[in-house]
């Protein structure tokens, strides 16, 4: 092994020369979001931060804009960011605002890149460099969207594990909420789902996974790649109290009472009733059988989160 194969971070593997990589973050939520952006910012050559000018999101309630770019401006040791400012809301339908906030980044970055990542601040992606090989398989068959499983992290205990969803057998299951790296110049129709064809990665041997029980979509081209090792961390619950309280009134899917009902009755008493607790998905039934323990989270976070 070469003395430069022995200084470069086992996580990153070097991006083909002439594939140029971006991405866009929306600055709402701090948590991961250096851990995150971290992961895989050494593979971009551009970086927009896509912001709301009176630091409030989709549903019209404050979001700490400026925490989240004090972070981003701390890992960008490149200063190859653009901040882009503008105003996305929508009370009676967030996700309306969502989709067209993500849409103003792919539309910033433009020309200058080839394909960009669209990872939210609370997704830790183990293996940049496989997404990277992914991504060539996508441009080879023609395809401009490539989606990733990710594995949902619910609640933090206080021994620093978390309590992680999976299936009724208890085997290791993902979601598959859209792609996390398009070309250039995609069209974004809901959150991250953009039009035309997308290459579906999944863990090797999943057959427990709700949405792989369906025959694949229109336009949806499936491929079992990885190891579950390999798949996101999504930080989707597994925050304090305050935070999910927060989450529960900015997010796109917010719906009021129900929200607050799910946070006392589900979220909160987890830690002592989580071995007990079947079908937890917020709204869609189904999709979160129940929870299993694990500790193997810590080791891919910055000291700052962990």
């Amino acid at each position: 092994m070469s003395m430069g194969d022995q200084t470069t971070p086992e996580h990153v593997r070097a991006a083909p020369p002439r594939r140029r990589i971006g991405a866009y973050i929306l600055p709402g939520d701090p948590v991961w979001l250096e851990s995150s952006l971290s992961r895989y910012y050494s593979l971009l050559d551009a970086l927009v931060v896509v912001a709301p000018t009176n630091r409030r999101g989709w549903t019209g309630r404050p979001v700490p804009v400026d925490l989240c770019l004090e972070i981003i401006a701390r890992v960008d040791t490149r200063n190859i960011r653009q901040v882009v400012w503008g105003q996305w809301e929508d009370h009676a339908e967030p996700m309306r605002a969502d989709t067209a906030q993500r849409q103003a980044g792919i539309d910033a970055l433009g020309d200058t890149v080839d394909w960009l990542f669209q990872i939210d601040n609370d997704e830790l992606l183990p293996d940049p460099g496989a997404l990277l090989e992914m991504v060539d398989e996508a441009e080879a068959k023609g395809i401009g969207a490539v989606e990733w499983p990710m594995r949902v992290l619910f609640r933090r205990l206080p021994s620093g594990d978390y309590l992680e969803v999976c299936s009724s057998s208890r085997a290791p299951r993902y979601d598959y909420p859209g792609p996390i790296a398009i070309r250039s110049h995609s069209r974004a129709v809901d959150a991250r789902r953009c039009e035309g064809a997308t290459l579906r990665v999944t863990v090797k041997g999943d057959d427990e996974s709700l949405q792989l029980r369906h025959e694949p979509a229109e336009g949806e081209v499936r491929v079992a790649r990885l190891g579950p090792e390999q798949a996101i961390l999504h930080n989707s619950w597994g925050r304090e109290p305050g935070m999910i309280r927060q989450k529960i009134r900015t997010w796109g899917h917010a719906s009021g009472i129900k929200g607050q009902l799910y946070y006392w009755l589900q979220w909160f008493p987890a830690p002592i009733t989580w071995r007990w607790m079947r079908d937890i998905h917020p709204f869609a039934r189904g999709l979160w059988p129940r929870l299993s323990r694990t500790r193997s989270v810590r080791m891919l976070l910055v000291d700052a989160d962990r």
